[in-house]
């Protein structure tokens, strides 16, 4: 092998062999070995030399002991290569030249055991420090040399032949240590050329599979980012060995990521057969392949062959068309509807493009401009309306002034203008009136439509003959109105006098009550005091009789008045309302107190049904008594004896209140209800001719409630008995409520 020089490179590996291969054991026995030598000599040499030798083996150990931790510790050691590889030489010349002096020194002692064999722990020393240090070969050559040349010399020089022997096997020793050294050395830098090459291939592979996996992982993003769905599939059994993320959300792949192991999805065989199939598959074939979720799509496909894991494979890009279809078919389902629609549309309906070509139409268009559908679509808008003019008979055989020129001219001004306007004319072919309406389309063509507006036009001059009509009709009614006028203005000249003589009869009514009432008090008073005989008896019984009569009479009269002098003042608008929360049971027990003798006379039973504690009616409380006496007394007089009269408060929902007065009495028919609430109005019935009364009674009750601003309802059967409801509103601030 030749010999090549070492570089920085190679000596820093051999500083660094050098001192992982002597370890410190190594140095601690050659210190102990010195101390044996020096044990041996005892009696050959003096003591200080023999501790001079130990000192110096340990001073050249520990030389070398912290030169290697300095070694070892050194950061910057690989920038200092040569420096290292000068101390650790020195170092262990060093040590070979304390080899070389001891070694000498014994060869010039006695020849006897104990010397001879100082010096071959010596020689055994020197034959180890130089093969562990046999990795810088310089270092081993000088420990060698130094410590076996002197002793040589001396030998080859001594004048005994065992002397000259003992040289000339020192000559042998050195050689042979030299070529182990060499040797040794030789190994070491195959060894470390090996390591190192099988270093660099161990990071050039990292640095290739590194690479690879960067590049893999670049290949996947940009596969990822992709905006369609990519596989890879594979030849034998079609199963998916990658899929991007596209791919993975389309075919419901969880994991979509390089794995020959467990494919998550395979092809169809059919499909398959397609993709690897000997005939190329077109780039615009459209296939139906199913999800992993199975749902169906449509997608055209696009497939490379491939190597993939080592085993065929194909990369294959799905382009999925599921919504394209899905529009088609709703654009083919558009197109049908708006098709059927124009086949039964009366009118005729035409779309043109934005040349002014006919796109499509109906049969109503076609036969309307007198066009064969079969030649009409994609005709020019002038041509089909000078076709449309040669279908039809000239003007003078038709009965009309047209001109056919100048409606042509018209029709492509208007149609040119797609702005609505209505272009009406009369179709000489089949004698009609037609309008057509023409639209500018958001994409740029024109919408016609022909309506044929006939039945309107005759509408039309139906309606102005009607118009005519009702013209010479309103005359005749204005001089009717103002005949009516005439009468009305006359009706209500008597209404007012009506009203005027009414109001006069309640104010007389009401002023001669007055007038009749203070008289009429004295008679009842005066009458009174003679039938309660206050001034003493008069002797006479039938004066006594007619002093009760007299007062009966008196106290009849007076309430007759009375009610007279209320229904006067409500009709003139003079009575006077206070509303308040009025107690239902104070206002309940007042008026039993004034009727319990009445009822014990009449033998009826008269109660008022429990109401709620607290219960307030929101009225007038005089006119609120004064209703409820006036019924309850009728109550009583037409109930015959053992019958029922009772009252009670309700709650209306709106908040009002509702007070329901009924009896067992003689009850009514409705005929006799209407009668009853007319003033002085009495109904034909034995027990109400027995009673006395005037017949103001309901009325007066109806006119007092409606002054509270409520109702009067009566529910009546003759026999059943009369249930009487009064209908009192809220108050103010729970009118204002909502409901």
């Amino acid at each position: 092998m030749k010999w090549q020089p070492d570089s920085l490179s190679g000596i820093a590996r051999r500083n660094e062999l050098l001192v992982r291969v002597r370890r410190p054991y190594d140095m601690a026995a050659q210190a102990v070995v010195a101390v044996f030598v020096a044990f041996l000599l005892d009696g050959y040499v003096d003591l200080a030399w023999r501790a001079a030798y130990v000192a110096g083996t340990l001073l050249v150990v520990g030389l070398q002991y912290f030169t290697h931790r300095a070694f070892l510790a050194s950061r910057e050691r690989r920038h200092h290569v040569l420096a290292w590889r000068w101390r650790l030489i020195v170092g262990y010349a060093l040590n070979g030249a304390l080899f070389g002096v001891m070694a000498a020194a014994i060869t010039m002692l006695p020849r006897e055991p104990a010397p001879l064999l100082a010096l071959m722990c010596i020689a055994g020393m020197i034959a180890s420090v130089s093969l562990t240090v046999a990795v810088q070969f310089t270092a081993s050559a000088a420990v060698v040399l130094l410590a076996i040349v002197p002793t040589m010399i001396l030998l080859l020089l001594d004048q005994e032949p065992t002397g000259r022997l003992l040289g000339a096997a020192g000559a042998v020793v050195i050689l042979l240590l030299l070529s182990f050294a060499y040797r040794l050395n030789r190994y070491y830098r195959r060894s470390s050329e090996m390591v190192e090459r099988l270093r660099g291939m161990l990071q050039d592979r990292t640095r290739v599979s590194a690479d690879a996996e960067a590049a893999q992982n670049r290949l996947r993003s940009i596969l990822d980012a992709a905006p369609f769905p990519i596989v890879v599939s594979r030849r034998s059994d079609g199963a998916f060995l990658y899929s991007n993320r596209r791919a993975a959300e389309l075919f419901g792949i969880e994991d979509g990521g390089f794995s020959a192991k467990a494919p998550r999805y395979v092809l169809d065989p059919a499909h398959r057969e397609r993709i690897f199939g000997i005939q190329p598959m077109r780039p615009d074939e459209e296939l139906q392949i199913a999800t992993a979720q199975g749902r169906a799509i449509w997608a055209t496909v696009a497939a490379v062959p491939m190597q993939y894991a080592d085993q065929d494979a194909a990369l294959v890009v799905v382009n999925d068309i599921t919504d394209r279809k899905a529009s088609e078919e709703k654009l083919r389902a558009a197109e049908q509807h708006l098709s059927d629609a124009l086949a039964v549309a009366p009118d005729g309906i035409a779309l043109f493009d934005p040349e002014a070509r006919l796109v499509i139409c109906n049969q109503s268009y076609a036969n309307i401009v007198g066009v064969p559908m079969s030649r009409i679509v994609g005709m020019m808008h002038d041509e089909i309306c000078r076709a449309s003019v040669r279908s039809r008979p000239e003007p003078a055989l038709a009965g009309v002034r047209t001109d056919y020129n100048e409606w042509v001219a018209t029709r492509q001004r208007i149609f040119n203008d797609g702005r609505g306007e209505a272009h009406i004319f009369y179709d000489t072919r089949d004698q009609r009136w037609l309008q057509i309406r023409d639209f500018r389309i958001t994409s740029g063509g024109t919408a016609s439509m022909i309506t044929d507006i006939t039945q309107l036009k005759r509408s039309e001059r139906e309606l102005r003959e009607a118009n005519e009509s009702l013209a010479s009709q309103a005359e005749m009614l204005a001089a009717r109105t103002e005949t009516l006028e005439a009468a009305r203005q006359t009706a209500l000249k008597a209404h007012q006098d009506a009203e005027y003589a009414n109001r006069a009869k309640s104010q007389f009514l009401a002023h001669m009550s007055h007038e009749l009432r203070t008289p009429l008090n004295a008679i009842i008073g005066f009458s009174e005091i003679m039938s309660l005989q206050l001034l003493g008896a008069s002797g006479v019984p039938q004066y006594d009789r007619y002093a009760q009569d007299i007062l009966s009479a008196g106290r009849h009269l007076l309430a007759v008045i009375d009610d007279i002098l209320d229904l006067s003042k409500v009709e003139a608008g003079k009575m006077k309302l206070v509303a308040e929360h009025v107690p239902w049971a104070k206002l309940a027990q007042d008026c039993l107190t004034l009727l319990r003798p009445l009822a014990a006379d009449r033998m009826v039973i008269l109660q008022a049904e429990s109401a709620p504690e607290g219960a307030t009616l929101y009225a007038d409380e005089r006119l609120a008594k004064q209703i409820l006496v006036n019924l309850l007394s009728n109550a009583v007089k037409y109930t015959p004896s053992g019958g029922r009269a009772e009252f009670r408060l309700l709650q209306a929902p709106d908040g009002g209140s509702v007070v329901e007065v009924s009896d067992t009495g003689v009850g009514m028919a409705p005929a006799d209800i209407e009668k009853a609430l007319e003033p002085f109005g009495r109904i034909d019935s034995a027990l109400v001719s027995q009673m006395r009364g005037t017949g103001l009674g309901l009325p007066l009750v109806k006119a007092l409630i409606e002054l509270h601003g409520g109702r009067l309802e009566i529910r009546s059967e003759p026999g059943q008995g009369t249930t009487v409801r009064l209908y009192f509103p809220p108050p103010p601030s729970l009118a204002k409520l909502p409901s």
